[in-house]
């Protein structure tokens, strides 16, 4: 992953409630395996295979985060298992083979979360952090962003 895209989704994650971090989960996830599809397609197979293992960390951490208590996580689970499975052939064989009906079903999943997100009212989880605003600066071909600490020069492990 692109340091550009780690600093966004760093940036994203530290102002996330919980339904906001398994859409970014669900993102990421998508991404690797876009990119690995990316690599196979350019024969880069070190590439495929790097950017198949990250995705498969990610989905690993939604599997070992499901609340059983809920009967979703069960179906949940069962898709997750199904990915995971289609991950290890696609390293184990080098091929795409459904590849993209797991980017499909982590899409769907995604939206279905978006939609939560939408009434999650609770704040983020991470606390002590700087709070981000974007600003309207602009350096050579690029919008960039300030960052504005609101909580008096008191951030991470400092209360």
């Amino acid at each position: 992953m692109k340091k550009e895209k780690i600093q966004s989704y760093s940036a994203r994650v530290t102002q996330a409630n919980r339904t906001e971090l398994l859409v970014i989960m669900y993102e990421i996830i998508q991404e690797e395996l876009t990119a690995a599809l990316d690599c196979f397609e350019e024969s880069d197979m070190e590439g495929f295979d790097i950017a198949l293992k990250n995705g498969q960390k990610f989905l690993g951490e939604l599997m070992g985060t499901l609340n059983y208590e809920y009967v979703i996580s069960y179906q949940l689970m069962s898709l997750y298992k199904f990915v995971n499975k289609t991950i290890i052939e696609g390293r184990i064989r080098q091929q795409i083979d459904h590849l993209v009906e797991c980017i499909g079903i982590i899409e769907n999943i995604k939206k279905g979360f978006e939609e939560i997100v939408k009434e999650d009212t609770s704040g983020p989880l991470m606390e002590n952090v700087q709070k981000l605003y974007a600003g309207l600066t602009y350096g050579k071909a690029s919008l960039n962003e300030i960052s504005v600490n609101v909580n008096d020069g008191k951030r991470g492990l400092y209360a």
